[in-house]
């Protein structure tokens, strides 16, 4: 049975969705005086032309709403609507005042499109016969008409007369209005007023959309939010509010939150406590200037900070006590008025005994008693001991019942609750994030919230907030910080995401929490000899004193350059296979390689002269000379002939330096097998005619090449030898 009902009540709804407007036909009287159809007949099917016809005409309507024609064709469809009526009475109808079953005055023709503005409208008045089938026979009248028609609420009359057999005579009006929702020239432009999370708005007259008061944007779902709200730190769901993000408070969510637990500090931003002046510690809470604040010494004592929060006082010689609060000699000055007896307390303070009927702390009040009729507004006097106690009628309170009641002076209302007077009592008005009687109930605003990743609800007044774990942030703690994103690690380290933290793995000759620090190669003093070290990136270079060489300084260049033994092949750099040279020590060592020699030739000059000269000078040993030489001679030995040559001296000097210039050319050679040909022991033998070279220089030189050995073949004048790999 539910089916239906909800079917028949989506039909019903179903026009009132798809309709946009309406054209509406009110028929408002129609007249046959004769009784007679169009072809002249009466209804009854007689054809009596002279007399009334007797049974008279049940009329009914038909009426047919198109499109404009120029040339209106009856038989073509009805467009717009064709409705029918059921019979509506006799040959003299007053149709506002009829009441027929199935008939509403006006004929409504709804329509779901944009109304033209023209249209044609026939309107046929019908004999019902009873029959299924309809023809001309049965047409008492039809009117025809093409028009305008403005949407609008005025109604257009018209009437029709027709003078021939019928005598008919029709009146009616007719107009177009809009649907509800629907404006416009046409009924084209939908706007329906709405207030809930899609827009809050009316419509206009011309169907366009009007916010409501605090709303705003296309659709009016935007609201707009308590003027001053800061638009960085606060929003608001709905208009006049400011709801604030995390770390923000006030009205207008322009002022930072103080870390919790800071008494005396700012903010510039959430979470800081920037301690006041005078204020210190983490929270702010230590009084470094306390002696100035809180003036705590009495008694003319002095007061001395102590840092932290902490003091000390110098009391004069009467007092004593942390704040100079005891009097050494209290009860010296008699203190006690009335007749007090004063009675020193064991920690020095003075306290007065008083006689009955006085009190205070030096009995310097006299103690009333209900003879003394204490009680005001007819307050009822009850002794209590020495004293008394004052009933008050209603509306009096007080010792005395002096005072006018008022219920909220007691301040009943807790939480900053406003209090009302209510008839004898109070009423309390609570703040929000409050209920109860006397708005002593903080209601639990974090009941249904959970915050994320271990963070805690703070139930807030009127709201709450996540106090998140470490190394999450976001209103539910659901967000993770990345360290890494601000990219901490220096000099190409690799960051690596830790809980509230980060590492950088550094490169090598980095270290540090962020890569930042360049480790110092040079601080072992890796540079031997006197050598100064300059750090690298990982490594570091040693800029060697003149005669060292080596990655450290620690080879000896002259001992490379003097220390090679004959008679086998070396080659150069077996010394520095360790230790790379650098250029300058290869400079260095390539000149002393080129000095030696030249040192070495101009010694054995001046050794040649001395000994001509002593020649010339002793001409008996020299006879001796040549004897022993002559004893010595043989085919295997080099003749040594220096200074015994038979041309004259200037010719002796000749040929010595001919010998010498000969000596002086060596033979270089990088390629293995030339090297090995010229080592042939059977080559490198010399003649004795090269006597002259026999004090000739056989130290090797050595020269430091980057691409292999070079081989340096002795003098070819002196005995044979081997080349040396230097």
């Amino acid at each position: 049975m539910r089916a239906p009902a909800v079917l028949i009540a989506l039909l019903g709804f179903l026009p009132q969705v798809l309709t946009s407007g309406s054209f509406e036909l009110r028929i408002k009287s129609f007249t046959n005086s004769l009784g007679r159809l169009s072809s002249g007949q009466c209804c009854d099917g007689s054809s009596n032309s002279d007399a009334p016809c007797l049974a008279p005409c049940r009329t009914k309507f038909r009426v047919c709403l198109k499109i404009y024609q120029a040339n209106i064709d009856t038989t073509s469809p009805c467009t717009f609507g064709d409705i029918t009526t059921p019979v509506l009475g006799g040959n003299s109808l007053d149709v506002p005042n009829l009441h027929v079953e199935g008939f509403s005055n006006p004929i409504v023709f709804p329509f779901d499109f944009t109304w033209p503005g023209t249209f044609t409208l026939i309107v046929e008045a019908w004999h019902d016969t009873n029959e299924t089938s309809r023809s001309d026979d049965t047409l008492i009248a039809r009117m025809t008409k093409q028009s305008v028609a403005d949407v609008g609420g005025q109604w257009t009359e018209e009437e029709q007369r027709w003078g021939g057999p019928g005598s008919a005579h029709l009146r009616l009006s007719y107009r177009v209005t809009c649907a509800a929702h629907y404006y416009g020239a046409g009924c084209e432009v939908l706007c329906r007023p709405r207030d809930d999370n899609f827009g809050h708005y009316t419509c206009s007259s011309a169907g366009e959309i009007v916010c409501k008061a605090g709303w705003t944007g296309d659709y009016c779902s935007k609201p707009r939010c308590l003027p001053g709200c800061d638009a960085e730190h606060g929003h608001c769901l709905k208009p006049d509010e400011c709801i604030c993000h995390s770390g923000w408070v006030g009205e207008l969510c322009d002022q930072c939150e103080r870390h919790p637990g800071c008494v005396h500090g700012t903010c510039s931003r959430p979470w800081d406590c920037i301690c006041e002046e005078g204020w210190g510690g983490l929270f702010c809470n230590q009084d470094l200037n306390y002696c100035t604040n809180h003036r705590p010494c009495r008694n003319g004592g002095t007061c001395h900070n102590t840092g932290q929060g902490s003091y000390t006082c110098m009391c004069p010689p009467e007092y004593t006590g942390p704040d100079c609060e005891k009097s050494l000699h209290s009860c010296a000055v008699r203190p006690c008025l009335n007749g007090g007896a004063c009675v020193p307390d064991e920690g020095g303070e003075l306290a007065c005994a008083c006689p009955q009927g006085y009190e205070g702390a030096r009995c310097e009040t006299r103690r009333l008693t209900c003879r003394d009729q204490p009680c005001r507004h007819g307050g009822v006097c009850e002794p209590r001991g020495a004293g008394y106690v004052c009933v008050c009628p209603l509306g009096y309170a007080g010792p005395d019942c002096a005072l006018e009641a008022d219920p909220c002076a007691a301040g009943p209302c807790r939480n900053a609750a406003t209090c009302l007077r209510a008839g004898d009592g109070f009423k309390c008005t609570c703040r929000p994030g409050f209920r109860g009687n006397r708005c002593e109930i903080d209601i639990d605003d974090c009941a249904g919230i959970q915050c994320e990743h271990g963070g805690t609800c703070v139930d807030l007044v009127n709201g709450q907030r996540c106090q998140c774990a470490p190394g999450f942030v976001g209103a539910r703690c659901e967000t993770r910080v990345d360290l890494c994103l601000a990219k901490p690690c220096a000099n190409g380290g690799e960051c690596m995401i830790l809980d509230n933290d980060y590492e950088c793995r550094c490169r090598p000759g980095f270290a540090g929490k962020d890569c930042s620090i360049d480790i110092d190669e040079c601080s072992s003093s890796p540079c031997r000899n006197g050598g100064s070290c300059r750090d690298r990136v990982d490594g570091y270079h040693c800029s060697c004193l003149p005669g060292w060489g080596g990655k450290s300084c620690t080879v000896s260049l002259a001992e490379l350059a003097y220390k090679q033994p004959k008679g086998h092949l070396r080659r150069v750099g077996d010394e520095m296979s360790e230790e790379a040279l650098s250029g300058q020590q290869v400079a260095w060592i390539a000149s002393v390689t080129a000095v030696v020699p030249l040192v070495a030739l101009a010694a054995v000059v001046g050794i040649v002269c001395v000994r001509r000269r002593r020649a010339r000078a002793a001409h008996a040993a020299d006879a001796e000379a040549r004897a022993q030489n002559a004893a010595n001679a043989g085919g295997h030995v080099i003749r040594n002939t220096w200074g015994k040559c038979e041309a004259p001296v200037a010719e002796c000097q000749n040929a010595h330096n001919a010998a010498a210039e000969e000596c002086k050319r060596k033979t270089l050679n990088t390629e293995s097998a030339r090297l090995l040909a010229a080592l042939d022991p059977r080559l490198s033998r010399l003649s004795a005619d090269s006597a002259y070279c026999a004090n000739s220089d056989t130290s090797l030189v050595k020269r430091a090449l980057e691409g292999g050995g070079v081989y340096v073949l002795d003098d070819h004048c002196l005995p044979p030898t081997y080349a040396t790999q230097v």
